[in-house]
């Protein structure tokens, strides 16, 4: 219910902002018609010194704590960060710079009851653009994910629910080689607790799955990780690009330190393409290709497995709908800024799963569309709701506080 009540909070508000005629206004207030029955505006001399509503929105926008938590030390509002199907999530950090040394330190929790907490500290900079080492520790409690049995056949009445409860820590490097590219290496330890799931409404998957249906249920192995990447990033703004692209691969390997039954290596694309058509509308493409491959004989645990569906992948199906060693997601978005502030999006997604990373092609894709409306400028991205339909399974409402990409 509370999660229902904030997603029709956002919408109304959002709704109001940019149909209101006072929010939509761009003409200079002295060229603004003035009716018989209305009393005429102040001459400009006179009212020179007092903001119109959109001037008090913007500057108490750009003035908040959570616009200015990326550029100062001290405590701030966190709202999202959590795992994936989280639901709305909220909460505070505090961060602070010592001289070359970095800590940041956060938390949060979701209308679904998730929790996490994250602590991060960058003990090496050499330069803006230079060299970082960094010390990330995540912790997660997911109460209620779904699983929906493995391969793109699975349908809804298999749905059920867990919890899994993780502890990762990470030593990061990264290398700025100019000012579009970046190297880095991770290697860290990650040690995964599954547990019953919160979600009365579904049985639990220990009710429904088998370890031989759902690898690993049964028992959790601890895996000593590390990976390889490189990203290219060469957008004219990180909140709403109107051109350029950015393009991430990785390639990483995952060792099992507790039965050596579940060791696997895994390959990630991430490619994103802006196309400006005009100063108001932009033309953005997706493609994001995972592919899983475990040694000879073990096997790959199904909550680490890739998937499609969710507000950040094919936003007609739950998030999670889709599970098997291979995925690929396409998606495209036509953007229109009606304010500063906000902007309008229809969007189209495709994709699938399977087992054979051969199959991940253009046949049987599992297809949706719909819009949504963004809201923040050209550097920030503050949150949208999309909402999506066409893949026959209902219609999927998304709030998010992150870029749908």
């Amino acid at each position: 219910m509370l999660k229902h009540r904030y997603s029709t909070a956002y919408a109304v508000t959002l709704s109001l902002l940019i149909c209101s005629p006072t929010w939509a206004q761009t003409a200079d207030p002295a060229t603004i018609e003035i009716k018989a029955d209305e009393t005429p505006a102040a001459p400009p001399e006179q009212t020179a010194d007092k903001p119109t509503v959109v001037e008090k929105v913007r500057g108490y926008v750009e003035k908040s704590p959570l616009a200015q938590r990326g550029s100062s030390d001290g405590f701030y509002p966190r709202l999202g960060g959590l795992s994936t199907g989280s639901g709305l999530a909220g909460g505070g950090g505090y961060r602070r710079h010592f001289g070359s040394l970095y800590a940041e330190l956060s938390g949060a929790v979701s209308t679904k009851v998730y929790l996490g907490v994250d602590a991060k500290v960058r003990w090496l900079q050499t330069s803006e653009e230079g060299f970082e080492i960094w010390t990330d520790f995540k912790y997660r409690d997911n109460t209620q994910d779904d699983f929906y049995a493995l391969g793109l056949d699975s349908t809804t009445d298999s749905r059920a629910d867990y919890g899994l409860r993780s502890n990762d820590i990470v030593v990061r490097s990264l290398g700025h080689v100019g000012p579009w590219f970046r190297v880095g290496t991770d290697v860290g330890y990650y040690t995964p607790d599954l547990r019953h799931g919160r979600n009365g409404q579904l049985p639990s998957i220990e009710q429904v799955y088998t370890d031989a249906t759902a690898p690993g249920l049964d028992r959790q192995a601890n895996f000593l990780h590390s990976s390889v990447f490189t990203e290219i990033d060469s957008r004219d703004v990180r909140g709403f690009p109107h051109r350029g692209g950015l393009y991430r691969v990785t390639y990483a390997f995952w060792n099992d330190r507790s039965f050596e039954e579940y060791d696997f290596r895994r390959f990630d694309i991430q490619g994103s393409q802006f196309v400006g058509l005009t100063s108001k509308d932009v033309v953005a493409v997706q493609l994001t290709l995972s592919y899983a491959n475990n040694a000879r004989g073990d096997r790959i645990p199904f909550f680490m497995l890739p998937y499609a569906g969710g507000g950040h992948s094919m936003r007609a199906f739950h998030e999670f709908r889709f599970r098997d060693e291979n995925a690929g997601v396409f998606n495209a978005e036509f953007r229109h800024r009606v304010h500063k502030w906000a902007h309008v999006a229809g969007f189209l997604d495709m994709g699938k799963v399977a087992h054979d990373w051969q199959d991940i092609n253009l046949e049987n894709l599992k297809t949706g569309y719909g819009f949504g409306v963004r809201a923040g400028n050209d550097n920030r991205s503050f949150g949208r709701l999309d909402v999506g339909f066409g893949g026959g399974e209902g219609v999927r409402v998304f709030l998010k506080f992150s870029p749908s990409f």
